[in-house]
């Protein structure tokens, strides 16, 4: 059931497509949009500086797993407070629907949700949800507010943040042909080579799949380009650049064909000894603690994480692949409690170690919020839980301690409802090109700029 689990826990945000290209006009009974400059400052509250309302009864939605992390979170939380809790769960792509329609009839329910960054910012736009200023703590939070910033005000707090673009391959094999992580793409290609005449791939990919969209955001976003830019206009900045990228390294044969980390033919192939090297999104590493099999064929030695390898001296150390935000229905009958719930679950230090130690029977957590009192402590390795395939290693130590060294300069890309179709559009582009040969890199880029416009 734990492979189940791992395979869903991180899903890929990109296969799913939202009914709606644009941010709703509020309307049934939701609140107005906010208006500039409606967030006055206020004094700083933490949960433990609020009553709940008498008889508080809140609902929590959100996708399926990460709802679930909140209820576990959350135990010792409702026995302290007296607040009764309700958590409805649902798939990826159902719930963002849900909440729509919830609120833009003007439902005081679901009270509490978590959302992620590409479907958060209508509801902003739209007024339905609360202006959290009062419980954000600001010089202590990652600055990945982005997507819940509006008008002067803040509308989403972050939950999970070391979901960073990290370097992930076997310990082993890299000592036994003596080579170290890579500090720039050269250098992975050069070991993908080596690798290769090894008998070993250097990651996995599977043009003919909707997954094949995220290895082309991952270089796209590493060499310094974007999808949309940060008014939200179709950029596709580097996208020629990306795709001869891709193809040198397809043609090269360095990459297992299968969609890595997310498809039983990766693992069959990765428990068979043959993927040495997988970059890829830190939330991956859980999938490796319930999916890589020491008794393999092959097993897989000691697994190691490293920074992210630099893509180009203009691009970043890193970007978060996703982020999900904590938010509150404007609607909500128990607003007090919301917040409470809120505040504890994203300004925290208990809540940020519950959250990287979660491994229960059905479900695993290995992230670090947003707040960076609790990054610091997990950095430290405080009560951070060992992770055996990969030697023992505090696995969220080290997500921990590189978001916080690149605090300044991560790069959240800018997304938004349309986010999901546009990817859609480019696996098929990228599929027709690899599959059938039918555009050379520049010419891709220009169809895929093409179709995106016609949404």
């Amino acid at each position: 059931m734990k492979k189940c689990v791992a395979m869903l826990l991180a899903a890929l945000i990109f296969t799913v497509c939202l009914a709606g290209c644009g941010a709703p006009a509020a309307s049934g009974g939701a609140s107005a949009p906010p208006a500039a400059g409606t967030a006055a400052p206020q004094t700083l509250l933490s949960w433990t500086d609020m009553t709940p309302e008498e008889g508080a009864e809140l609902t929590v939605m959100g996708g399926a797993h990460l709802t679930s992390v909140a209820e576990y979170v959350l135990q010792d939380f409702m026995q302290k407070t007296g607040i009764t809790i309700h958590f409805e769960k649902y798939s990826y792509d159902e719930y963002p629907t849900k909440m729509k329609i919830a609120m833009s009839q003007g439902d005081s329910v679901p009270d509490v949700l978590i959302v992620h960054d590409l479907f958060i910012r209508q509801f902003v736009e739209a007024g339905y949800l609360m202006e959290l200023s009062s419980i954000l703590d600001r010089e202590n939070t990652l600055d990945v507010l982005t997507p819940v910033s509006f008008n002067g005000g803040v509308y989403g707090i972050p939950n999970q943040v070391t979901n960073q673009f990290i370097f992930m391959y076997r310990g082993d094999v890299y000592d036994q042909l003596g080579l170290a992580a890579p500090a720039t793409f050269d250098e992975y290609f050069a070991q993908a080579q080596i690798l290769k005449e090894a008998g070993y791939y250097a990651g996995a990919w599977d043009p003919s799949k909707p997954g094949c969209v995220n290895l082309f955001l991952n270089y796209l976003y590493m060499l310094g380009g974007d999808v949309l830019d940060t008014e939200g206009n179709v950029s596709l900045n580097k996208a020629e650049e990306t795709i001869a990228l891709l193809q040198k390294c397809y043609d090269a044969g360095i990459w297992h064909k299968s969609e890595q980390s997310n498809s039983d033919e990766y693992w069959t192939a990765f428990n068979a000894g043959k993927i040495a090297a997988f970059p890829g999104a830190a939330a991956h590493v859980a999938y490796y603690e319930t999916n890589a099999d020491p008794n393999g064929q092959g097993g897989y030695g000691s697994l190691r994480i490293a920074p992210a390898m630099k893509f180009s001296a203009d691009g970043p150390d890193t970007y978060l692949n996703n982020t999900e935000l904590w938010a509150i229905n404007a609607k909500t009958k128990y607003p007090n409690a919301a917040r409470m719930v809120v505040s504890y679950l994203t300004q925290t230090v208990e809540a940020a170690q519950k959250c990287a130690n979660i491994d229960e029977e059905g479900l695993m957590a290995r992230f670090g919020t947003g707040y960076l009192p609790g990054l610091e402590v997990l950095a430290k390795g405080e009560g951070v839980a060992a992770s055996e395939p990969f030697g023992g290693e505090k696995t969220v130590a080290v997500l921990a301690q590189d978001i916080l060294d690149k605090a300044d300069s991560i790069l959240l890309p800018y997304v938004d409802v349309r986010s999901s179709e546009i990817n859609t559009i480019i696996a098929e582009v990228l599929g027709e090109m690899f599959l059938k040969g039918t555009y050379t890199p520049e010419t891709a880029a220009a169809e895929m700029r093409a179709r995106i416009g016609k949404i």
